[in-house]
C-alpha cells in the first residue's frame, strides 16, 4: 500500500514538472514512462479458458484514459524540449515512440470490451503525437519510412520491424489468450500495412494469425481468419508460396471446414478459396491434372456438405461459397459435374425466402460452371435448361412469396445462364429450346420463358 502511494506521489510530482519548465533527466523520464506504460496495459485475464466479457474489464477504460493522457503529456514534453534544442538519446526516443504506440493500439477501437469512446479518442491523440515526434504525417509513414535526422528518429526501414519484434515477445502461443489487448494491437497494426510493406514482415505477422485461428472460441476463429484474409489480399501469391507459407495457411483453414458455425464459415470460404488458388497456381504444377489439388479437395468437401445440409443458415453460406470455388477450380470442375448438377437442382428447387438469395448464388454458380467448362458443357445442357425452366415456373407462381422486383432479378440471372450456355453450345441449346414457348403454364411464366427463348436467337 505504501509502495502504491509513493508511486502515485512520484507520478503527480513528475506531471507537475512536465507541465512546467523544470528539467527532467533522461533516467527520470525513462522511469516515468515505464511506470505509466505498465499501468496503461490491458490487464491479463485470470482464467484464459473462459470467454471474457465487458464485466471482466470494469473500470479499465477510465483508468486507461488517465494513463494515455499522461503518455500524451510525456510526448508533448519531449516535443517542447526538442523545440528548445534539447537532444535526447536515439534509444530513448525510439523506445518511447514504439512503446507508446503499442500502448495506444490496445485501446484504438471503442467497441472493444476494455475501451470506450473517450479512451479511443485519447488513443488516437497519442498515435498522432507519436507520428509528429517522428516527423511524419501518417501512421504508415511512421511504420515504414525513415524519420527525419534532425528529429533523432531516423531508421533504415521505419519502426515496423522493431514494433513487431516487441509485440512478438509478448504475443506468444502459450499465453495470448490471457492478454486480449495484445491480439487486438496485432490486428490494428496489421491493418496499418499495405502491399508494399506487409510481405517483408510475414515472419512476424503470420504466426499470430495462425494460432488465433486455432482456437475454440468463435470470435477468435473469425478474427484469425480475417487477419489471414488481410494477409492474402495484400501479399503477392508468389511470396506466400515461399517457405510453404501458403500451404501452412491452407492447413490451418482446412481444419475449420467441418465447422457448424455459419459465422465462421462465412469468412472461412473466401479465405481458403483464395489460398487454394494461390497454391494451385504454383508454376511447378503447371500442366498437372492432380486430383489432390487444393481446389479439388475444397470443391469435393463443399459439394458433400451441400448435398446433405438441411440447416438454412448453413445452406446460405455454402451457396454463397460455391461460385468462387468453381471459378478457382476452372475446367477441372468437370470432374464433379454430376454432383454439382444434383446440388444445384436441389437448391434451385428449394424456396429460401423473399430475397431468393440462395437461388441467385446457385445461378451464379451455374454461370461460373458454363464459363469455365464450356468445351464440355453441352453434356449437361439439358439438365441446366430443366433447372432454369422449373425455377422460372416456381418463382412466378402467385403464392411463391416473391415480389415483382425479385422475380425479375432471378429471371434475368436465368437469362445470363442461358446466354452463356448458348454461346458455348449453340446447336444443342437451340434444339433443347424447341417447343419451350408452347408449354401450358401461367401467363407470367410464359412471358419469362419467351424471353429465355429470345436469348438463343439474339446471342451469336
Amino acid at each position: 500500500m505504501k509502495s502504491t502511494e509513493a508511486e502515485s506521489e512520484k507520478i503527480l510530482s513528475l506531471i507537475e514538472r512536465l507541465n512546467g519548465n523544470e528539467h527532467t533527466s533522461e533516467d527520470e523520464l525513462t522511469s516515468f514512462i515505464s511506470l505509466t506504460l505498465s499501468d496503461c496495459k490491458v490487464p491479463q485475464l485470470p482464467n484464459a479458458d473462459v470467454a471474457y466479457s465487458y464485466e471482466d474489464f470494469d473500470g479499465v477504460a477510465r483508468k486507461a484514459e488517465v494513463q494515455l493522457n499522461i503518455i500524451f503529456k510525456i510526448l508533448d514534453y519531449i516535443q517542447r524540449e526538442r523545440e528548445n534544442a534539447r537532444r535526447f538519446s536515439p534509444t530513448l526516443i525510439r523506445n518511447t515512440l514504439v512503446c507508446c504506440f503499442l500502448a495506444a493500439c490496445e485501446y484504438a477501437e471503442e467497441h472493444w470490451e476494455w475501451s470506450d469512446h473517450r479512451t479511443a479518442q485519447v488513443s488516437m491523440k497519442v498515435v498522432e503525437k507519436v507520428c509528429t515526434l517522428h516527423g511524419c504525417c501518417s501512421v504508415k509513414e511512421f511504420l515504414t519510412c525513415k524519420g527525419h535526422q534532425n528529429c533523432g528518429t531516423s531508421t533504415e526501414d521505419g519502426h515496423i520491424k522493431y514494433i513487431l519484434q516487441k509485440l512478438s515477445e509478448v504475443l506468444i502461443k502459450s499465453t495470448w489468450r490471457s492478454s486480449p489487448g495484445l491480439k487486438m494491437s496485432y490486428w490494428r497494426i496489421l491493418h496499418y500495412l499495405d502491399n508494399d510493406t506487409l510481405g517483408d514482415q510475414l515472419a512476424y505477422l503470420l504466426p499470430p494469425a495462425l494460432f488465433i485461428v486455432d482456437d475454440w472460441e468463435q470470435k477468435n476463429k473469425i478474427l484469425g481468419i480475417e487477419c489471414l484474409q488481410f494477409i492474402l489480399d495484400h501479399t503477392p501469391g508468389a511470396e506466400l508460396r515461399w517457405y510453404g507459407r501458403a500451404a501452412v495457411m491452407y492447413d490451418a483453414l482446412k481444419a475449420l471446414i467441418h465447422s457448424r458455425e455459419p459465422e465462421v464459415l462465412e469468412v472461412l470460404y473466401p479465405a481458403i478459396t483464395q489460398v487454394a488458388r494461390i497454391i494451385d497456381a504454383d508454376p511447378a504444377n503447371s500442366g498437372s491434372l492432380n486430383k489432390d489439388s487444393s481446389c479439388d479437395i475444397l470443391l469435393e468437401q463443399l459439394l458433400r456438405e451441400m448435398a446433405h445440409e438441411q440447416k438454412l443458415s448453413l445452406r446460405a453460406v455454402y451457396a454463397a461459397a460455391l461460385p468462387p470455388v468453381l471459378s478457382a477450380m476452372g475446367i477441372l470442375t468437370l470432374r464433379w459435374s454430376k454432383d454439382l448438377m444434383n446440388v444445384c437442382t436441389d437448391y434451385l428447387a428449394t424456396a429460401d425466402g423473399p430475397s431468393a438469395t440462395d437461388r441467385l448464388h446457385i445461378l451464379k454458380a451455374l454461370q461460373a460452371y458454363v464459363r469455365e467448362c464450356w468445351p464440355r458443357v453441352y453434356v449437361e445442357a439439358e439438365d441446366i435448361l430443366k433447372m432454369l425452366v422449373r425455377l422460372i415456373y416456381d418463382v412466378t407462381l402467385e403464392d411463391a412469396g416473391l415480389d415483382a422486383e425479385t422475380i425479375e432479378v432471378v429471371c434475368k440471372e436465368c437469362e445470363r445462364v442461358m446466354g452463356l450456355l448458348h454461346a458455348a453450345a449453340p446447336t444443342t441449346t437451340r434444339q433443347l429450346c424447341l417447343g419451350l414457348c408452347s408449354l401450358a403454364v401461367h401467363p407470367c411464366c410464359q412471358h419469362w420463358l419467351h424471353r429465355l427463348m429470345l436469348v438463343t436467337s439474339t446471342h451469336i
